[in-house]
């Protein structure tokens, strides 16, 4: 068996479209989450979304999810502590799953957040998850870890990581949904490189997506930055957009955008979307 992702969301924390609004650019997305399955059938969910329960069903759904499994997931790993990375844990709580003792794998900045904030408290006093430090590593099973990279990206509440996911012991999977810019994180392209396959921040093509709103405030490499600054990767490497805003025209194919993504060799994230070792 080979080691498969999923791609649960692929949208901003708000997904597309956003409350309240009766449209978004392209087709519509639930908030950034992926499933990842281990060689030897476990599964991780890198991130827990507030759309956590319909993604739920496309994971039962998914034809590469194991069979005869008694839980649903063996860990959920978190980025950090903005709404569209972790709310989505209130659906494993008893008033929903009720889940039992899954490892909650984040750093220890955003495990204290938790813990003392009700009522994501709760869900560790009612013993549904179980706080899992990545401190800087968590062991899944015998072929696969977890591995938290920090990132600059807006500190409010908790940390931010991406996540480094290594199968039988060599990297693997990037999951970086959101960082501040390319700029201030040195090691930005040896760590792209070293991965076969990145997620990466793709919430933004333009600063004039959200008129009114001081985009210094809510900070995001552009996409065309993306591209300029790692298109000589993409040859043997798979480099996926995600967490894709509504107002962002990377999510229309036939956009300006996305047509030169495609033509750098980058990949756009959609709900659904599958990739395999």
């Amino acid at each position: 068996m080979h080691p498969q992702i999923l791609v649960l969301g692929s949208g901003q924390d708000g997904g597309s479209p956003q409350t309240g609004r009766s449209s978004g650019v392209g087709p519509e997305r639930t908030a950034s989450s992926l499933a990842v399955v281990s060689r030897l059938g476990s599964v991780v969910w890198l991130d827990a979304s507030p759309d956590l329960r319909s993604q739920s069903h496309r994971l039962l759904a998914w034809d590469g999810y194991p069979a005869h499994r008694e839980e649903l997931l063996d860990a959920i790993a978190i980025t950090h502590g903005h709404m569209g990375h972790y709310a989505g844990l209130l659906h494993l709580g008893r008033e929903a799953a009720n889940v039992t003792q899954v490892p909650l794998v984040a750093t220890p900045s955003f495990l204290a957040f938790i813990e003392a904030n009700a009522p994501w408290s709760a869900l560790i006093e009612n013993g549904n998850v179980k706080p899992a430090p990545l401190d800087p590593t968590y062991r899944i099973d015998e072929t696969m870890t977890l591995r938290g990279l920090p990132v600059p990206h807006r500190a409010e509440f908790t940390d931010t990581v991406g996540i480094s996911v290594a199968t039988d012991g060599m990297p693997w999977l990037l999951y970086l949904p959101d960082i501040d810019d390319w700029r201030t994180w040195d090691t930005a392209e040896a760590v792209i490189a070293d991965h076969p396959v990145s997620f990466l921040d793709a919430t933004f093509s333009s600063t004039d997506e959200l008129p009114g709103r001081d985009m210094d405030e809510i900070k995001h490499p552009l996409v065309t930055d993306t591209i300029e600054r790692f298109a000589h990767l993409t040859a043997g490497r798979r480099i996926v957009l995600c967490h894709i805003n509504h107002t962002n025209t990377l999510a229309d194919p036939d956009s300006s955008i996305a047509r030169m993504a495609s033509a750098a060799g980058f990949l756009v994230a959609y709900d659904g979307m599958v990739i395999d070792a």
